[in-house]
């Protein structure tokens, strides 16, 4: 039975005084340290909105931002990266089942990173895309295997319709992080850049 929104409350809060601890570490890290990520996966709140076919919950997404505020309550950093990262789960959702297979099909634990920019260099080719680029404030990026980031795909020869804006969705080998995370705010989201290198992205992860 999946848990009630009452319970995932409680599971924020029971976690409130541990992320305080941790503030400082996830401060000088520049991210957040792998056991916040490990304790959210415990409390399910990745879960919160994933398809129930991936072992989701399929709640409402009132619910899920309920219980990041909690979380923003003790370290907003934490809070941040929670929210960011927790509604790609709800995105993929939407996407192709093919798309939704190859990330969660062996571990859907697996968790996406963004950056919605429209800044990727787009060529249509057969059954895709190549793809290349580099995007800014990818909250969360270092605990993630996958990537959805911004391009604008031109529009076909004759077409006088606009071209379209579009998110990509690429795993870890076709990006590399930038370690270039130096703020005074939200330090420790580890919101990093990214860079794409000719990568070919199938029309089924768009």
């Amino acid at each position: 039975m999946a848990p009630t929104p009452e319970e995932f409350l409680a599971r924020a809060r029971e976690l409130q005084a541990v992320l305080r601890e941790r503030a400082s570490q996830a401060r000088e890290g520049r991210r957040l340290p792998a056991q916040t990520i490990a304790d959210f996966r415990k409390a399910g709140f990745f879960r919160m909105m994933q398809p129930a076919r991936y072992g989701g919950y399929e709640m409402n997404p009132r619910h899920f931002y309920d219980v990041v505020f909690e979380i923003a309550r003790a370290c907003p950093s934490s809070g941040w990266v929670l929210s960011v990262v927790g509604v790609h789960n709800w995105q993929l959702g939407l996407l192709d089942d093919r798309a939704q297979r190859e990330v969660w099909g062996s571990d859907p634990d697996v968790l996406i990173s963004s950056s919605y920019a429209p800044k990727g260099a787009v060529e249509p080719v057969d059954g895709g895309y190549r793809f290349s680029g580099r995007w800014q404030f990818s909250s969360g990026c270092d605990h993630c295997d996958w990537i959805f980031v911004g391009g604008i795909i031109p529009p076909a020869a004759g077409d006088e319709g606009p071209p379209g804006i579009t998110s990509f969705l690429l795993p870890r080998d076709d990006y590399e992080i930038v370690d270039d995370w130096y703020t005074t705010g939200l330090q420790g989201s580890g919101s990093k850049s990214l860079v794409v290198e000719d990568a070919y992205v199938p029309e089924y992860r768009t």
